[in-house]
């Protein structure tokens, strides 16, 4: 019995020490092996060479894998930035839970990745890539249970190689579920630059195109919250935006809703709450945006817009280009946005057809914006007693009836082209019309420092005597050739120039005879409330 126990004591000594070996050779085994597989799983999956600084193993229940120092290079160029760089790689398998012939990995760590996703190309082959590992190992296909990754940046590389990259900070992305050429589920936190903003999104990832990184299929859902507009010079508000994508990375279909609750101009002052929906088209290659609809609502008013978000080449600053259509609009709130203080000087519905430029800069909004188009104000009513009086009057004496009391709360039409380019409104036409008069001027006015240059004509049914009554009318008669209109009634040449808060009217006849400008004199002492303008408040 003694001998029996002493053999077997010496067996399982001899057994452990073997064990203790084969351990040890084993673990000593294991970072090569593990380089390899590692090596080769990601050369396959990414179609990149791959090279890989430290590599350790721990333990066996579970193995863990950690890499440092990790660069993929996309079929080998080093022509354009690695596709990948990750400062650290730890992975997690529990091999008393593997089943079947699938491994499965548990968990993946990455920390300090950089992505850079190149452009599609229809020169790349598949076929022109030879991954640098000789001897390739028979590997089952390999499962990920959850990637995670901490402040990754995520770059898209563009086609012209004079464009900068569009480039993202993703806090953090985790993915679930990763098989082969099966998309994965994702969550991701990232910060949008401009306007600076936090998104939070999540959808479906995949499956990786190999041959083509920025073909890869993306869709999922988003929220961007507190984006401050004030990034933008002349805007202010704090912006959210909800809303979902489908596409490629290159290439994203982009639609979604904005609220802003205190949108507003630099040059009004007035905040609105601001609600949009869009429909839009996002060049992940350059960051442009294309806009397929934009219908914008705040108070009582909607705006339809279309067009791009472009950032040219080169030196060219980025710029905004739209066209817009008014159809239910209103005056006051279109005022609110341009106009200090409370008080609206004019009410009615507008209609407007304009295409719009605006440049990216540190200038005022006013000074980078540039706008062509019509516009008309129909049912236009002026809120300031005062001056609505002296649109009745005006009415009054174009129709001939000066005295006519029943002839009030006129309403007015207002219509004309404009164009607008370095804080200035240019108006090539400005009509404005009531029962028996319409004023037709051409002219400018300042944005910024609201100064009034406009010259034009005044148009009366009535003959200029008939403005008037008692020895007005007759002194007036004498002037009736001199004036006389097209149509019969009268016609006058005016000017209206100073500031908004305090224009200047009269009559404009630098290029009439000096008799003519004597006239003018008289006119002026007889009728000093002919030109008095609606437009003064």
């Amino acid at each position: 019995m003694k001998s029996r126990g002493r053999y077997l004591g010496t067996a399982l000594a001899l057994a452990a020490g073997l064990l203790a070996v084969t351990s040890v050779i084993v673990l000593k085994a294991l970072p090569g092996f593990a380089r390899r597989v590692l090596i080769q799983t990601l050369e396959e999956h990414f179609q990149s060479t791959v090279e890989i600084g430290e590599i350790d193993v721990y333990g066996l229940a579970p193995i863990t894998v950690a890499a440092r120092h990790v660069v993929m290079r996309y079929h080998g160029r080093k022509d354009v930035p690695p596709l990948m760089t990750i400062d650290q790689l730890i992975a997690s398998a529990d091999l008393r839970r593997q089943r079947g012939p699938t491994w499965r990995v548990s968990s993946v760590r990455m920390e300090g990745m950089q992505i850079s996703i190149p452009p599609h190309s229809e020169e790349v082959d598949r076929a022109d890539f030879v991954p640098e590992t000789h001897r390739k190992l028979q590997l089952p296909p390999i499962e990920f249970a959850e990637i995670t990754a901490e402040n990754t940046l995520l770059r898209i590389l563009p086609r012209q190689k004079e464009r900068k990259p569009r480039s993202f900070w993703i806090h953090r992305v985790m993915l679930r579920s990763i098989g082969q050429n099966q998309p994965a589920y994702f969550y991701a936190q990232l910060t949008n630059p401009v306007p600076h903003g936090e998104i939070d999104s999540e959808g479906r990832f995949g499956p990786w195109n190999p041959d083509q990184p920025s073909l890869t299929p993306v869709a999922g859902k988003f929220h961007f919250a507190n984006a401050n507009l004030g990034q933008f010079r002349g805007l202010s508000g704090i912006l959210s935006s909800t809303g979902h994508y489908d596409g490629v990375l290159e290439r994203l279909d982009v639609e979604g809703e904005t609220l802003t609750p205190d949108f507003c101009l630099s040059i009004g002052g007035n905040p609105v709450e601001l609600k949009t929906h869009y429909v839009a088209v996002v060049d992940g290659t350059n960051g442009d945006t294309y806009l397929k609809t934009v219908e914008a609502s705040f108070l009582q008013t909607t705006i339809i817009a279309a067009g791009e978000i472009v950032d040219p080449p080169g030196p060219a600053p980025r710029r905004i280009s739209l066209r817009v259509t008014l159809s239910k609009a209103r005056a006051e709130d279109l005022l609110r946005l341009v106009t200090k203080g409370n008080n609206m000087p004019l009410t009615g519905a507008v209609k407007l057809r304009a295409n719009l430029n605006l440049t990216a800069g540190k200038s005022d909004i006013t000074d980078r914006l540039a706008l062509n188009g019509q516009f008309d104000i129909s049912k236009a009513a002026f809120t300031d007693p005062d001056t609505q009086e002296k649109v009745d009057a005006l009415s009054r004496r174009g129709k001939g009836e000066p005295r006519n009391g029943e002839i009030s709360g006129v309403i007015s039409k207002v219509r004309g082209s404009l164009t607008v380019g370095e804080g200035q409104a240019y108006f090539s036409m400005l009509e404005f019309a009531v029962p028996g008069a319409t004023v037709a001027l051409k002219g400018s006015y300042g944005l910024q420092t609201e100064t009034l240059d406009f010259h034009g004509r005044l148009e009366l049914e009535a003959k200029l005597s008939e403005t008037a009554t008692g020895m007005k009318s007759v002194a007036l008669r004498v002037l009736n050739p001199f004036f006389k209109g097209s149509t019969g009634g009268s016609a006058l040449p005016i000017k209206i120039t100073g500031v908004r808060s305090n224009p200047s009217f009269g009559l404009d006849l630098r290029r009439r005879a000096k008799t003519a400008s004597n006239s003018e004199q008289r006119l002026e002492l007889g009728q000093p409330g002919l030109l008095e303008a609606p437009f003064s408040h």
